[in-house]
């Protein structure tokens, strides 16, 4: 009897390197696995010389990423993925160039954590969404959430100057976060009536996890993406944990 063929997750990974290596962390964490052979077979592609995102998308005059990872997705795809995820928020504003150039699915981190809102969030109304100044000039979020039929805040321009310090000049330097700052700008966007808020980029997706924060009404993208990656790979989510 011949076995199940293995299902193989690619990671186009890079954007950034340190939340690369915690969704990978996080698949594995969030698989409900006795043995090495009942976890997800990765293929990460961790590749940091990507050009910025967020720089290309407010300025095209910059360095385009697209390039770069149209290539990185084919050669995932010539490794044998079966999907691929790409674990940054900004990059997806080319989600539907890098898809053009592949067959396999890129799972969208954008549209998982909108339905995971919709589906699990009770009584979600309104979603804050913090995210870098690409994705958010970009409209990604505002545009799938609206499409849900689920309103939404942004942060004002102090709060989204503050929110790229956080990012940029915290998180990515490996730099001590200003966590007051983190929790100011969630609670500005609560004070304006959001019923939750979306941690739209991956770099914030650390601060979850490093400052372990348990807050009902965040929503971490990264760790919807990782779960959705455990199922489309024919894999068990584990119970009752919420990161790692």
């Amino acid at each position: 009897m011949s076995e199940n063929k293995e299902t193989k997750l690619g990671v186009l990974g890079g954007v950034g390197p340190l939340a690369t290596i915690y969704f990978a962390e996080l698949v594995i964490r969030l698989t409900d696995a006795a043995v090495d052979q009942e976890h997800v077979s990765m293929i990460i592609l961790n590749h940091a010389a990507i050009h910025d995102r967020t720089n290309y998308i407010l300025d095209p005059n910059e360095p385009n990423p697209l390039p770069q990872m149209a290539e990185d997705a084919k050669t995932l795809q010539k490794a044998g993925s079966d999907y691929i995820v790409i674990p940054c928020n900004t990059a997806h504003y080319f989600y539907d160039e890098i898809q053009s150039v592949v067959d396999v699915k890129i799972i969208n981190i954008i549209e998982e954590t909108v339905l995971h809102i919709k589906n699990t969030v009770p009584d979600a109304k309104k979603v804050g969404i913090l995210a870098t100044k690409g994705t958010l000039s970009s409209g990604s979020y505002q545009k799938t959430l609206q499409k849900h039929g689920l309103d939404f805040a942004v942060p004002d321009e102090a709060d989204t100057d503050a929110l790229m310090e956080i990012i940029y000049g915290q998180v990515k330097a490996g730099k001590t976060v200003d966590i007051e700052s983190f929790w100011r700008i969630i609670n500005n966007l609560k004070r304006c009536g959001c019923d939750c808020v979306v941690l739209g980029c991956t770099e914030l997706s650390v601060i979850y996890r490093d400052y372990s924060i348990a807050d009902e009404t965040i929503v971490d993208s990264l760790v919807t993406l990782a779960k959705k990656s455990i199922e489309l790979c024919g894999k068990k989510i584990k119970q009752n944990i919420r990161s790692v």
